[in-house]
């Protein structure tokens, strides 16, 4: 099937990146907040349009080696309130913790998205399409699911997570999920180009919008298990390379996992490759970050802000 082209992003201003950051307890209004602070999921134009909604379902653990049932739930009744013709919510599990159905059950996640109308699909369960991005280098075909691939709109929501080999896992790694187990990094274990394989299977779908899940962040160790803190936070964009330097910056606030520390973020090779690709913004400088936090108390976000922003934007007053 033929590659499709990157959409544009509707979450600009200015001709930067929107990425919003918000803190709370109350999931609902954190997400009406969040897509408030980027335009409204209005300009996305849902109504009458099939959504896919691709969580983290790395295996049958709870958040953060999964996305939160709850946030998926969350994002489901978004896109139903949207008037979205039928929402699917999808994913497929690491390969030696398949199959995905017995993950989406695990986890809550089955529960949660059916309680809200949505389909639920194991996607290994489901056709594949080959695609063949002219771009890519470091795997020039592979196999994409099929209602993915289909979708009118998908959206990434993925967890905020630190990982052994690929140092961190949020919105290009989410990817990895809605490809055939076949051609994905792990099977490639030893090729040393992990994280240009990560961002080379961007190529073959490109959400609309991300929403991460930072209800609860793994700060060092991961994919599956690790240290973890509750960040009540939540992550959105539509530009997936973009929130990934925020989502990174927000790592190295906590300076628990030297994988993510000591290099410049454009840097970082998954992030680094997609840049080249075309697939979001090249430098820091073309992303605004927004914030907010729902709670009355919220000096100590506050303070993790400003260190995301010095770290990401460098001076500490761009963005």
């Amino acid at each position: 099937m033929p590659v499709k082209p990157v959409p544009p992003n509707v979450f600009t201003r200015n001709g930067k990146s929107l990425v919003a950051l918000v803190h709370g307890k109350n999931l609902r209004a954190m997400l009406q907040t969040g897509l408030g602070l980027l335009g409204g999921v209005e300009r996305l134009n849902p109504q009458g349009r099939s959504v896919l909604i691709k969580p983290n379902v790395l295996n049958d653990r709870p958040p953060p080696s999964t996305t939160s049932a709850s946030v998926v739930e969350g994002v489901v009744e978004v896109f139903q309130q949207s008037g979205a013709k039928h929402v699917t919510v999808g994913d497929g599990s690491g390969i030696i913790r398949l199959p995905t159905a017995d993950n989406l059950i695990a986890t809550g996640i089955r529960t949660a998205a059916e309680r809200r109308g949505a389909a639920v699909l194991a996607l290994e369960e489901q056709p594949w399409v080959r695609v063949e991005p002219p771009q890519a280098q470091a795997i020039r075909r592979y196999f994409l699911s099929r209602p993915v691939y289909d979708a009118d709109l998908f959206i990434n929501v993925p967890v905020i997570k630190t990982h052994r080999f690929a140092e961190y896992s949020c919105s290009l790694k989410n990817i990895v999920g809605v490809i055939h187990p076949r051609y994905r990094p792990s099977v490639t274990f030893l090729s040393g180009n992990w994280h240009e394989r990560i961002a080379e299977l961007n190529l073959a779908v490109h959400p609309q919008l991300t929403i991460a899940d930072g209800t609860t962040v793994m700060i060092a160790g991961g994919p599956t298990s690790g240290t973890s803190v509750i960040a009540d936070l939540l992550l959105l964009s539509g530009d997936r390379v973009a929130l990934d330097m925020i989502a990174m910056g927000l790592l190295r606030a906590y300076g628990a996992w030297p994988k993510v520390q000591g290099m410049r973020i454009e840097a970082q090779r998954q992030i680094r490759r997609a840049a080249e690709l075309g697939l979001g913004v090249q430098e820091a400088e073309r992303i605004e970050l927004v914030s907010q936090s729902i709670e009355h108390r919220a000096s100590d976000f506050e303070r993790l802000v400003g260190r995301i922003r010095e770290d990401v934007f460098r001076d500490g007053k761009s963005g």
